[in-house]
């Protein structure tokens, strides 16, 4: 496949050198777009306050059960999937918010992690597409 997608991130140094930016091919540009919009709080984007996932906003509040913070994780990376990432359809997320060992020091703690999984249709080549990630989220657990 042609590469025609600049990678994130962006490293400017071969630009100022006047050489070209990395690029990478369509479907690792959806992957690391995914990415992005998972890993970004709204209004962090400077040109774009509404690009981002809307869960950050919860992510210390101890009161939420795992069920709801799994369909306000759905909810905002749906819709930001339909904003942002129109390069896949028939989108289906699957997200599963549990308790899971972290590695701290010498030991290991409890922590909550949200694993995610989009699936879905490439549109351009109608291939199946499927990105899969997952991390650690809020205050030290105790429960």
């Amino acid at each position: 496949m042609i590469k025609e997608y600049l990678k994130l991130p962006l490293r400017f140094q071969p630009f100022f050198e006047k050489q070209r930016l990395a690029t990478c091919g369509l479907v690792d540009s959806i992957y690391r777009n995914l990415h992005l919009i998972i890993t970004t709080i709204p209004g962090e984007n400077k040109i774009n306050d509404s690009y981002g996932c809307a869960f950050w906003e919860a992510d210390y509040d101890i009161h939420l059960t795992n069920d709801a913070r799994r369909e306000l994780v759905k909810n905002s990376l749906i819709r930001q999937i339909d904003l942002y990432e129109r390069r896949i359809t028939n989108v289906t997320l699957d997200i599963n918010v549990r308790l899971a060992l972290m590695k701290h020091g010498s030991g290991e703690i409890q922590r909550r992690k949200v694993e995610i999984i989009v699936k879905g249709k490439v549109i351009r080549s109608n291939e199946p597409f499927t990105f899969q990630t997952g991390f650690f989220i809020g205050p030290l657990t105790l429960d």
